[in-house]
């Protein structure tokens, strides 16, 4: 009887090493699945953070824009209960920034009083955009906001739309994609 039970365990022994190979190569391609399946998700979400951050980046300079022309147009404001008629404050979608030769330069059409800084303040912020955004451009355009005052219908400011748009590289297609961002300015 002990023999019996000797051979039994052993041609048993021999059927389970195989089960057991089989097993183990699909445990290998399940996990092997699983890993290839997470290399494809990281690779996703670098591509999905870069595209972030442009739209961050893309975000922080309108604000940046945002703040030179208010900064610009504070002193031209006028006066609650004053019935003076306030100087018209510059329009920033009149000049228009762009590279010639090398070298950023702002044209403004007709051209703003030399006391606003209007064309530095394009230079410079222009100069940030491609600095900081692949293949930008932007698009600058204003809507007059008026007021009486003294019985004389002036303008006392701008609101602005303003687009900006860049070349995403990183898109699920391996092309470079135009992406754009718009805000408005008040």
């Amino acid at each position: 009887m002990v023999k019996r039970l000797g051979v039994k365990m052993q041609s048993a022994s021999i059927r389970q090493g195989g089960v057991s190979l089989i097993e183990v190569l699909v445990s290998v391609t399940v996990l092997s699945l699983g890993l290839v399946g997470m290399a494809a998700l990281q690779a996703r979400s670098m591509m999905m953070n870069q595209s972030s951050h442009y739209r961050s980046v893309a975000a922080d300079l309108a604000n940046d824009l945002a703040d030179r022309i208010r900064a610009n147009r504070s002193p031209f404001l006028a006066s609650p209960g004053s019935t003076a008629i306030p100087e018209t404050p510059p329009d920033f979608s009149k000049c228009t920034a762009s590279i010639v030769s090398a070298t950023i330069t702002s044209t403004c059409t007709p051209a703003q009083s030399p006391s606003y800084r209007v064309t530095q303040e394009m230079v410079e912020w222009y100069g940030a955009l491609i600095a900081q955004l692949p293949g930008a451009t932007y698009g600058l355009t204003s809507t007059a906001i008026t007021m009486l005052v003294a019985g004389v219908t002036t303008t006392t400011g701008y609101r602005y739309s303003l687009t900006i748009t860049w070349l995403d590289d990183r898109s699920a297609t391996g092309t470079a994609v135009s992406t754009s961002y718009a805000a408005v300015i008040e």
